[in-house]
């Protein structure tokens, strides 16, 4: 139905459009035709009026009213007028078409235009005077007027004018009749247009039919997606481009509600322990000071973690809408003193552990991001690091490649299984070794890290296998480095870690692997 409609709105205005073009068509042709006829009529004209000049103005005068000149006049349809500058008539010969009483009633007509007015005392050098807009009618229609005027000059001195008098009636006649013949051929080809254009639009929107009965399929059917043969280039184009947003749109979807799911796992187990112990403290914690006591504590624990959950979402949807960012950037300096602070800290949490740090940057080289942001970054990577490694090390590390300054954490911890690795830097997304862990968190550090990367057009990534470690990956844009000259931090590195480099989950060391990334 919708089809039907869109073809008959196509054929419409096309039709429309083509009545336009053929009714101008016609207009111009029809006034290219009367111009064409109307300057024929001219030319018999002059070609007469050369021929009375050729006689002799003062033969002609004296002639009077002869019947040779009345032969002429019945053959040419055309009446002659000679009059001198005093408005005597000198000799006058009506035509058939032409009576002498209208005669006399166009001249004065005629003389009233200031043009004819002025014509008539001008010098004698003047050419032909035309006028073809006399009209008059009568009992018989509607008549039109053609009138060829010209100053003539007397034997004795004086002067004159000489007007002939021909009828247009045929040549407007023909010019109506040709009009008509052109309308009716335009009726014509507009319905033979009308017919093609409306077969065309219908075959020519099938293919549209064909996807929109497609579309409708999927929406109303719940089919998987659509799929058509045999048509159009074009159609088959769009039909994968709408096939595309389909899976965009299933993926968000599935994604939401993943997303609502989880976050709603992880808000109802902190408010069950609130409620939990605010039963107990309603029913046994007025005056016991041993229910009391450790029923607050929990309850400012769980409120403590629901806050700290209520930021992470802030932090994220903020970071959704965050435009690409643009920072002076940090120099190798700034980059072993935060790396520096980071070891510090690192040792506090985990004396166990040896922290290797390693900065590898020409001298004026930049890492684009803010040292906020990649603090926070770093802090979520190094906590991950050190809360699933056993013994061993973790290394962080910085490095030039390539216009690029490639950032690694690097752990000898358990690693992470192959199916897990897709699903790291989703949201709320734990593993079960994680679950099960004394860690309380939502999911979001990584997802967060993520987008904070992202924000800077950097990419962030991972490597791992199981019980050999994990090596994150983060690559930032930096500024071309101006000279070869590096500057290292070897001394931050354990000595029994300058002989041999430490190893990431592929066997390589990590100053290799960064010239391989």
């Amino acid at each position: 139905m919708r089809e039907r409609r869109l073809s008959a709105r196509i054929s419409w205005w096309s039709v429309v459009w083509c009545a336009i073009v053929l009714f101008v068509c016609t207009v111009l042709y029809t006034m290219s035709f009367h111009a064409r006829t109307l300057q024929s009529y001219k030319r018999v004209l002059a070609l007469e009026m050369a021929v009375l000049l050729g006689q002799g103005v003062d033969k002609l005068a004296i002639q009077g009213s002869a019947s040779d000149w009345d032969r002429y006049a019945a053959v040419t349809d055309s009446a002659v007028r000679l009059a001198n500058d005093r408005g005597d008539v000198l000799f006058e010969i009506g035509s058939p078409s032409f009576s002498i009483t209208r005669m006399d009633a166009i001249i004065v007509k005629l003389s009233q235009q200031p043009f004819f007015a002025n014509h008539s005392s001008s010098s004698l050098s003047n050419p032909v005077v035309w006028n073809d807009t006399y009209v008059w009618h009568d009992k018989t229609g509607t008549h039109h007027v053609i009138i060829a005027s010209r100053r003539v000059k007397f034997l004795n001195g004086t002067s004159g004018t000489l007007q002939l008098f021909s009828l247009t009636d045929a040549l407007m006649q023909e010019t109506w009749r040709t009009m008509a013949w052109l309308a009716a051929i335009d009726v014509v080809v507009l319905a033979l247009f009308a017919l093609g254009m409306r077969w065309l639009t219908r075959r020519g929107l099938r293919p549209l039919k064909l996807l929109i009965d497609g579309i409708q399929e999927v929406e109303w059917r719940q089919s998987a997606r659509i799929k058509l043969s045999n048509v159009p280039q074009e159609i088959e184009s769009l039909q994968q481009s709408i096939n595309q947003l389909l899976d965009r749109i299933d993926d968000g979807v599935k994604e939401q509600n993943r997303f609502i799911a989880d976050a709603s796992h992880e808000l109802r187990t902190p408010l069950a322990i609130i409620a939990g112990h605010a039963n107990l403290l309603r029913r046994w914690g007025h005056n016991n000071v041993r229910v009391w006591e450790p029923a607050v504590r929990n309850i400012n624990s769980e409120v403590d973690r629901l806050q700290k959950l209520v930021n992470q979402l802030l932090v994220l949807a903020r970071l959704e809408e965050l435009p690409p960012r643009h920072v002076e950037g940090l120099t190798s300096a700034q980059l072993r003193e935060l790396f520096q602070r980071l070891r510090e800290d690192a040792r506090v949490l985990r004396p166990d552990l040896d922290i290797v740090v390693r900065v590898h940057l020409t001298k004026n080289a930049r890492a684009y991001i803010d040292a906020d942001d990649l603090h926070q970054v770093l802090v979520v990577l190094m906590d991950n690091a050190l809360r699933h490694t056993t013994d061993g090390y973790v290394e962080l590390a910085a490095h030039g490649d390539e216009g690029m300054v490639r950032f690694t954490v690097t752990d000898t911890g358990e690693g992470i299984p192959e199916e897990v690795v897709a699903h790291v830097f989703d949201r709320f997304y734990r593993a079960d070794g994680a679950r099960k862990t004394e860690s309380r968190g939502a999911g979001l550090g990584l997802a967060i890290c993520k987008r904070l990367v992202e924000s800077y057009q950097g990419r962030i990534y991972l490597r791992t296998k199981l019980g050999r470690g994990t090596t994150v990956i983060i690559r930032l844009p930096a500024q071309e480095c101006p000279s070869p000259v590096f500057q290292s931090t070897d001394e931050l590195v354990p000595k029994r870690y300058k002989k041999e480099k430490p190893r990431d989950d592929t066997g390589t060391s990590t100053d290799a692997d960064a010239t391989k990334h």
